[in-house]
This record gives C-alpha cells, sequence and structure tokens, in this order.
C-alpha cells in the first residue's frame, strides 16, 4: 500500500515562489518495508539530510508554498528521468541494493504509478494554480549534499546550479559570496546542465520559469540552530527574487510536452518487454 506522496503548505497565494524538495523523506511502503537497511536508509541514500527542516524553515521566513515528497529516494528516486539508471538505485557505496535490482513489473508499477507521478503531476498542479495569479514565477529546488563522496572531499558550504537560466542563481551565489568565509560553488557539487536533475528541466525551464536548485552541505544541517542559520541566509539571498520574479524565458518546449500518465505507461511498457530480471 502507498500512501499521500507529499507534505504542503500553502505560503502566500501572492507569491510568485514555490519550494519543492524531493528527497525529504524517509518513509517506505507497506510492501518494501524490511528490505532496504535501516543504517542505508539513515545516510544520504535514503534521504537529503536536513533537507527537509531547510525547506520548511525557507517556506515560513518566505512565506511561500513548498513541496516535500515522503517517501525515501532510495525506493524511486522523483529527480529523475522514467529511464535514468538510478530511478531505482541498483547499488550504494558498492552494495548491492537488493530490493532495486531486480524489480519485478508489478513493483515498477506500483513505484511509478503510485509515488513517482503523482508527485510530478501534484508540482504541475500547483505551478498551473500559481501562474493563474502570477505571471511570473519562481521555481526553487531544496537539496542536501555529503561532505564526502566516494572518498573524496567536497569543500562547498553550497552550491547553486542551474541550467539555461542563470539568473537567480548568480544573484543568489553573488549575496552568499559576500559573507566572509563562506564557499559557494557555482553548478557544483553537481551540475545544473546534468540529465540527473530532472526536476527543473521537466517543471521550470519547460515553461520558461525563472528557477534555481539549491544545495546545502549536510554537516551544516546537523543541528536545529544549523538549519536555522542557513534558512537566514538563503532567506536573504532569494528574497528579491521572490519579491519580483524574474521575466519568464522561452519555454524549453511548445508546451506539449507529454503528460506524467503517458510517460509512466510508456516506460513501464518498455519494463515489460525487459522482463522482470532486468536490473535497474
Amino acid at each position: 500500500m502507498i500512501g499521500p506522496v507529499y507534505e504542503a503548505w500553502s505560503g502566500d497565494d501572492a507569491s510568485p515562489a514555490i519550494l519543492v524538495c524531493e528527497h525529504a523523506g524517509v518513509d517506505i511502503p507497506v510492501h518494501l518495508r524490511g528490505q532496504y537497511p535501516k543504517d542505508l536508509l539513515s545516510t544520504h541514500y535514503g534521504s537529503d539530510l536536513g533537507s527537509r527542516a531547510l525547506t520548511l524553515a525557507l517556506a515560513e521566513r518566505l512565506n511561500a508554498p513548498a513541496l516535500c515528497a515522503r517517501y525515501s529516494r532510495i525506493v524511486i528516486d522523483c529527480n529523475r528521468r522514467l529511464d535514468d539508471p538510478t530511478l531505482f538505485l541498483p547499488e550504494a557505496d558498492g552494495l548491492v541494493v537488493a530490493a532495486n535490482h531486480s524489480v519485478a513489473v508489478q513493483d515498477r508499477h506500483d513505484r511509478v504509478h503510485g509515488i513517482y507521478a503523482p508527485w510530478h503531476a501534484t508540482v504541475e498542479r500547483i505551478l498551473e494554480q500559481r501562474h493563474e495569479a502570477v505571471s511570473n514565477l519562481l521555481y526553487v529546488a531544496v537539496h542536501s549534499f555529503t561532505p564526502t563522496l566516494n572518498g573524496h572531499l567536497r569543500p562547498w558550504d553550497a552550491g547553486l546550479m542551474w541550467d539555461l537560466d542563470d539568473r537567480v542563481a548568480l544573484g543568489v551565489g553573488k549575496s552568499l559570496q559576500a559573507e566572509s568565509g563562506l564557499t559557494v560553488g557555482m553548478n557544483e557539487p553537481y551540475s545544473g546542465k546534468a540529465i540527473q536533475d530532472f526536476s527543473i528541466d521537466f517543471h521550470a525551464e519547460r515553461q520558461g520559469f525563472s528557477n534555481i536548485s539549491i544545495e546545502v552541505r549536510q554537516d551544516h544541517l546537523a543541528t536545529a540552530n544549523g538549519v536555522e542559520a542557513w534558512a537566514d541566509r538563503l532567506a536573504k539571498a532569494l528574497r528579491p527574487f521572490v519579491s519580483a520574479a524574474p521575466l519568464r524565458l522561452a519555454a524549453a518546449t511548445d508546451g506539449q510536452s507529454p503528460s506524467f500518465a503517458t510517460e509512466a505507461a510508456q516506460f513501464l511498457d518498455a519494463a515489460g518487454k525487459w522482463g522482470v530480471q532486468r536490473a535497474s
């Protein structure tokens, strides 16, 4: 059984901003409980640690609507394309994630139609509702990143990502870099131009909405004081863009992109042709 896929906060109806956190939750569907080791779920493979608290704190400061995903990213990653090999993460730190390594067609169907598609459909619906009242929207994706990955230290305190539209990222970056002692990555530790950054591509760039993807290093969000400090810092940097979101750019598509229901059906049809033993 799969329950509600998101938590939502309404914010100000006139706000052009919407905060989205795909990797906030740690819930596991009933039929998969016990199949993921607890020590794995408590790491960055289970969720973006601290990202939910940061999103809520930012939403409060900006009086903006927010959506946080309830289910763990290890069940299905809502910031990936449906054909991405890490949609169901098959390995973590070199260890096989058994529940994701050979996903039966029915299980794929349940995860895609029970979690992924409803999540993205909700994001689309809220954007449409907001766009009826506010012409220029600001899409803010909130994430966190681990201080080390594959043995490599990551020196940035925060990272700001973009692809086609750098206006908000550069402005927020300028604000953060003015603060002494902060190391800010621009399109680091991940690039907004990478295909893994699906949420921005589909929901913001496809419609020409201004956007930014924010990553904060997880050790900064390990305490309530740390979350509050970063929420204050980011709210200050984002506030000018929330007060007046940048003008829309040319949309990346003509607006006729397939619905998530259509994409999900096509994906599952392909999965059925692969057979149940294909590793994700």
